[in-house]
C-alpha cells in the first residue's frame, strides 16, 4: 500500500474543494469498505483521501420539503434500524439487510452502497489493464462471466453491485449531490452511467462532487414494494441478479409499475416491456410468465451465465405474485 495523505474537511465546501483540486489523486472516503479493499489490492493509488463521514450534512433521516430525506453517511444499519423507513419503504429495508454481513453494514453507507466499483475478477486483479481501469479489453467477454451482464453490456459486461440502487430506483427517488458548482438534484435513474459514457466511473458525478442525499416521495398507500436477490450463498454474497418491484393500485386494476432489475447490467436495469406489459391490467387478467420473460427480453448471456435469463425471469414472476397474492 502506498502511503497518502487523510483529511477531515469541516464543511461541505472544503471537501469539495479538495476533491475538485486534484481529481485523479484524491479520492473521497465514508465507510471505506470498497475504497480500501482497492487501495490494499493496488487497484487505487490515492495521494489523498477526504473523509466524508463527520460531515452533518451527510447524517440521518427527516422530512425535506415534502419528501423523506436519507444522508449519503446514513450507515446501512441505521437504515434498517429507522422505524420510519421500516414503516414507509419496507423494500429499502428488505435490500439493506441483504447486503454484505453486519459488520459491514455497521460502516458501510448509503451513499458508498450507491457509489461502489464493479466486483468483476478482472478489474479486481492489479494485472490486467481492463476497460474500467483505461484499458481497451473487457476480459469478461470471453473469460470468466459467471456473474457478469445478461443485459446492456458491450464495451464492458461489468453489472453494477448496488443493492440500494434498483430498490431507490423502484421507490422514485431522486439523488442530491454538491460540488463547486453547488447543490444539484436528479433523478436516481440518471445518476448511472454506461461503461461507453463513463469508462472509468460508475456513476456522472462531476469533478469534486459529492453525494449528499437521496429524495424519496411520500408513498401512496395503494403502493406496494418489495426486493428478491438471488445469491450463492444468503451471507455477505453481491447479487447474481435481483429485482426491484413496485405496483400502485387502483382497486384490482394496476395503474403504476417499476421493476428494476440488479446483477445483471452495467447499471440498475429497468425492464420497461415487462412494466408496460402490466400497467392498465387488471390483476385477474396478468400472465405473469409473459411478464418475465418480458423482463429478460433480449438478453445476451456469455459462455457461463445462461443461468441468468431463467433465473432473474423467476424472481421478477415470484415478486409480482407476492406483491399481487397471486
Amino acid at each position: 500500500m502506498n502511503p497518502f495523505e487523510y483529511i477531515e474537511p469541516g464543511s461541505l465546501e472544503e471537501a469539495a474543494a479538495l476533491l475538485a483540486e486534484d481529481p485523479s489523486g484524491t479520492k473521497p472516503i465514508a465507510g471505506g469498505t470498497d475504497l480500501l479493499a482497492e487501495v490494499k489490492d493496488g487497484i487505487e493509488r490515492p495521494r489523498r483521501l477526504v473523509s466524508l463521514a463527520g460531515l452533518k450534512e451527510l447524517q440521518g433521516v427527516r422530512s425535506q420539503n415534502g419528501h423523506t430525506r436519507l444522508g449519503a453517511g446514513l450507515t446501512l444499519t441505521q437504515l434498517c434500524e429507522d422505524s420510519r423507513l421500516q414503516r414507509d419503504y419496507p423494500i429499502l429495508v428488505q435490500a439493506a439487510y441483504t447486503i454484505a454481513t453486519p459488520q459491514v453494514r455497521n460502516i458501510g453507507t448509503l451513499g458508498g452502497n450507491l457509489c461502489q466499483r464493479p466486483r468483476c475478477w478482472y478489474y479486481r486483479h492489479p494485472l490486467f489493464p481492463c476497460y474500467k481501469k483505461g484499458g481497451s479489453i473487457c476480459y469478461g467477454a470471453t473469460g470468466h462471466n459467471r456473474n457478469l451482464a445478461i443485459l446492456g453490456g458491450g464495451a464492458s459486461f461489468m453489472v453494477h453491485p448496488s443493492d440500494m440502487a434498483p430498490a431507490l430506483i423502484a421507490a422514485d427517488a431522486q439523488l442530491e449531490a454538491f460540488g463547486p458548482q453547488g447543490f444539484r438534484i436528479m433523478p436516481l435513474e440518471e445518476f448511472f452511467a454506461s461503461p461507453e459514457d463513463q469508462p472509468l466511473q460508475e456513476h456522472v458525478l462531476d469533478k469534486g462532487e459529492v453525494v449528499t442525499s437521496v429524495l424519496l416521495p411520500t408513498p401512496s398507500q395503494n403502493t406496494k414494494s418489495v426486493y428478491l436477490k438471488a445469491r450463492d450463498r444468503v451471507s455477505e454474497d453481491f447479487a447474481l441478479a435481483s429485482v426491484a418491484a413496485s405496483v400502485t393500485l387502483d382497486g384490482r386494476t394496476i395503474i403504476k409499475a417499476n421493476i428494476i432489475l440488479g446483477g445483471v447490467a452495467p447499471t440498475p436495469y429497468r425492464a420497461h416491456l415487462a412494466e408496460e406489459s402490466i400497467v392498465g391490467k387488471e390483476i385477474g387478467d396478468l400472465d405473469l410468465q409473459q411478464t418475465a420473460n418480458l423482463a429478460v427480453h433480449g438478453a445476451r448471456p456469455l459462455r457461463y451465465n445462461e443461468y441468468k435469463v431463467s433465473l432473474t425471469a423467476n424472481l421478477v414472476r415470484r415478486a409480482l405474485q407476492g406483491l399481487l397474492n397471486l
